[in-house]
């Protein structure tokens, strides 16, 4: 349990430290591939993976479990039988 509230005070200190940081200077992010640019600060592109992270998962989740093939699935107790 200490480790657990350990873990978040210093979460929450380094998510302080990199708000504070971002205030003065929000940063810059240019991505250029072809005839394509994407131009945005390095906050919104944090944002932007986190919130695209988050829904692949809850998509392959979401797939997994509409899987009917889960359920023919071995699950890795099998018997043997004894001579």
């Amino acid at each position: 349990m200490k480790k657990i509230l350990i873990l978040s005070l210093l979460a929450m200190a380094a998510g302080l430290f990199l708000a504070l940081q971002m205030i003065k200077d929000p940063g810059y992010v240019l991505i250029a591939y072809g005839g394509w640019t994407f131009e945005t600060s390095v906050f919104a592109l944090l944002v932007l993976l986190v919130v695209t992270t988050i829904v692949l998962r809850l998509t392959y989740l979401l797939l997994a479990w509409l899987n009917p093939m889960r359920f023919f699935r071995k699950t890795g107790k099998q018997t043997t039988a004894t001579k």
